[in-house]
């Protein structure tokens, strides 16, 4: 099994109005990991969290990050393990900052980055290519260059998905309930 997961990440706008935007609403059930479909957490670098258990959410399409960004920054990422692909976005103020994305369907050591990227970006990069060259290159078991994008969310918000938020909360993750999916919403496989 691998994570097949997106989320996006808040800074500069009301943790409720991020929520509203996103129609999306708390339950006041909480958790210690993000199992549930769509979870939210606030993390100790004052980021807002909202995580979906789906790969290629609705909630970081270009044009949610685009409207949510407005009047704040907003960090985005996607990890489809079962194919070894990853991406990190930045939005600002309703514009595309940067973008980098790794899929090992094109090549192990394939990475996409452009725009502004931030400071961090190099010596990830750096580091992680070293690491994938001395495991054997295109040739290894191993794919480090899929960190790339995560690493680089991680270093800007302090949220890595297969990683416990460091907070003093048991139950850090807030479980959500969508207003395009209300609990009334039959079974995908109920026909009648």
């Amino acid at each position: 099994m691998g994570f097949a997961i997106s989320w996006l990440a808040v800074s500069g706008k009301d943790p409720q109005q991020v929520l509203q935007e996103l129609q999306l609403h708390r339950t006041g059930e909480a958790e210690e990991f993000p199992e549930s479909p769509v979870s939210a957490a606030q993390l100790p670098t004052g980021w807002f969290l909202v995580f979906a258990n789906r790969f290629a959410s609705p909630l970081v399409t270009d044009s949610s990050l685009q409207q949510l960004s407005s009047g704040c920054t907003v960090i985005s990422c996607q990890v489809e393990e079962h194919v070894m692909f990853s991406s990190a976005t930045c939005y600002s103020n309703g514009k595309n900052n940067w973008q980098v994305a790794h899929d090992a369907q094109d090549s192990i050591y394939h990475l996409s980055a452009r725009g502004d990227l931030p400071p961090e970006f190099n010596d990830i990069y750096v580091s992680l290519k070293q690491e994938q060259d001395d495991s054997g290159g295109d040739k290894s078991d191993v794919d480090y260059i899929h960190d790339v994008p995560v690493s680089l969310a991680k270093a800007i918000t302090s949220f890595r998905h297969d990683q416990d938020i460091q907070c003093d909360s048991p139950e850090p993750f807030e479980i959500l309930t969508s207003s395009n999916s209300p609990a009334s919403t039959k079974p995908w496989w109920k026909i009648w």
